[in-house]
């Protein structure tokens, strides 16, 4: 019998894909799925997939062995390995603690697997490469920004942290045995110089591993485990324990046999985004879930992401802001597919229809919720030639890798094949004739010929790019559409994940009626940190404070602070 993929936990990250020796393995309802007539069985897919959602249906997984609730002591307990965990942990270790890390999930990295795009806006690197320290009036445009909704001492502590952690992966971590350090026109700069093995397959840089969420969670796992720390694998943190003063003094485990009571003198909660938790996400965003008779928003989040933290927290009365946090969707994109059809999406030509026929204007962009959500079905129709995906293509294979090794003009080579697979899948359509095409679609064909031909005609006239735009972002301009065959690619909504949770202060600790809960202590997705709602959270705080960034910054924190405590 064939393995069997959990299509709610799938993520879309393509390596089950790309470690298929078979090539049993293809999309199917925008999720990844194995043919069963192709199958092998020789469990390539298992070892890869980061959110342990791939199983053989045949031979299941033994149960583990049930056993007596397990009593561990330590000084700092840290809940959830992904990017602000994984920080914590290796903080406290540092400090010459000792430390248990439990994580739910087979191994380290949580969201933070996929996730690149850390940004540091000071260090000792950059002072010596003689830049200028813009923090402080970052932090004053930051506060003006948001029109002063965000904890000013947070914010202020958050800038400190970018800069002390990197001089941390520096001086403790040997961060520069891995990356070259640069001043480029966007300030600081790492570029990774080593080459991750599974480079060269990698079919999308959009979605890792093999960037910095990766390499930071895996690196800082070796040396937390060289300084004598312990990793719980498979084990979720299920209740705080709290002393009769109301301080945290430990938590409630579980793993898959029975119960861990871990006694510590310091928590820290880094459990990751809400995402898949339905009933609080009805609570910080009801409009997620309200899917039903649509086409569903794809998630990246974690399949560990259920908010464990938020639902501890929530049972001992901690402060929890259901108004300042993100829960994006964004789109509408072509997601989650692989690279080869992104890009022909992305360069600025076609013309967009909603599910109904109707012609839909707005691209993408970092809007927490997408107006794709006033369609009906959630999803839209790009629609170009052949000309337009093949320049698209061409421009793709010019464009430099993220990842050092990695091929994907190989990959890009064979992206008619690519688009046909989609195809087969009902994510495409295609069609030799426009009026073929159309009526595939069962779209009016004179609504659709005349967008066809307004477009082409808007084709003809100069297209300048809005003044101050980022060179980076700027399009080719648009091309005609002309030559069959002509494809319609569906387009639809996704998340990458939901920031939002506790309220904390300054130094990461818990808040209960406005006040610290002594030894707890929260960092990442997990905290409202400097979070606020709408395009300001999307747009600019992402500018400033990636979630990766952010996910660092508080992590580093509250290793720090919970080191201090737990010290005394």
């Amino acid at each position: 019998m064939a393995f069997v993929i959990h299509q709610d936990l799938c993520s879309g990250c393509h390596q089950c894909r790309t470690e298929c020796p078979v090539g049993a393995i293809t999309f199917r309802n925008a999720k990844y799925w194995i043919n069963p007539d192709k199958c092998v069985s020789c469990g390539s897919c298992v070892k890869v997939c980061h959110n342990g959602c791939i199983s053989d249906p045949e031979h299941p997984e033994p149960a583990p062995a049930p056993h007596e609730k397990i009593e561990l002591t330590c000084d700092v307990c840290v809940v959830g390995a992904g990017g602000s965990g994984m920080v914590a942990a290796a903080k406290t270790a540092d400090e010459g603690l000792a430390v248990i890390l439990l994580e739910k999930n087979h191994e380290v990295g949580g969201s933070a697997w996929y996730a690149g795009g850390y940004r540091c806006h000071w260090s000792k690197l950059h002072e010596a490469a003689g830049a200028k320290d813009t923090r402080w009036e970052e932090y004053e445009r930051f506060i003006e920004k948001v029109e002063g909704n965000v904890d000013k001492e947070l914010l202020h502590r958050m800038f400190e942290a970018n800069a002390e952690f990197v001089d941390w992966l520096v001086e403790e971590h040997r961060y520069l045995d891995d990356y070259d350090f640069s001043i480029g026109p966007r300030g600081g700069m790492f570029k990774a110089k080593f080459e991750w093995e599974g480079a060269s397959k990698r079919i999308d840089k959009m979605i890792g591993p093999g960037e910095a969420g990766w390499y930071m969670t895996t690196h800082l796992r070796d040396d937390l485990l060289a300084k004598g720390g312990r990793i719980l694998y498979k084990t979720s943190g299920k209740k705080l324990l709290m002393d009769p003063s109301g301080a945290c003094v430990g938590i409630l485990a579980e793993d898959g046999g029975g119960e861990v009571e871990i006694h510590a003198k310091s928590v820290v909660l880094a459990t990751g985004a809400i995402t898949r938790n339905r009933e609080l996400m009805k609570k910080f965003q009801p409009l997620f879930y309200d899917d039903e008779g649509k086409e569903p928003v794809h998630i990246f989040t974690g399949s560990g992401c259920t908010g464990d933290g938020v639902t501890m927290c929530i049972e001992i009365g901690a402060d929890i802001d259901y108004e300042n946090r993100r829960v994006n969707m964004f789109g509408p994109m072509r997601h989650p597919y692989p690279c080869v059809s992104l890009n022909v999406c992305m360069n600025g030509s076609g013309v967009q229809f909603g599910s109904q026929g109707n012609l839909f204007r707005p691209s993408m962009g970092m809007t927490e919720v997408s107006p794709l959500v006033n369609d009906p079905k959630w999803y839209c129709w790009n629609v170009v030639d052949d000309n337009i995906a093949a320049s698209a293509i061409e421009n793709a294979m010019k464009e430099p890798p993220q990842s050092p090794g990695m091929d994907l003009p190989a990959f890009l080579k064979n992206w008619r094949a690519v688009l046909a697979e989609e195809e087969e899948a009902g994510a495409i359509v295609s069609a030799p004739t426009l009026e073929a095409l159309c009526d595939k679609l069962g779209f009016d064909w004179a609504t659709f010929s005349q967008a066809i031909a307004d477009y082409n005609e808007s084709t003809k006239k100069p297209v300048e790019p809005p003044p101050g735009m980022d060179p980076m972002f700027a399009r080719p301009a648009p091309k005609p559409i002309e030559k069959g065959p002509f494809y319609a690619l569906k387009l639809k909504l996704f998340h990458e994940d939901a920031v939002g949770g506790m309220t904390t202060n300054k130094n990461t600790s818990v808040l209960k009626n406005g006040v610290p809960v002594p030894g707890l202590y929260a960092a990442g997705d997990t905290t409202r940190g400097i979070m606020v709602p709408g395009e300001v959270g999307v747009q600019y705080i992402e500018g400033v404070f990636t979630c990766l960034t952010q996910a660092f910054n508080e992590g580093y924190i509250a290793g720090v602070e919970a080191s201090k405590y737990t010290k005394g």
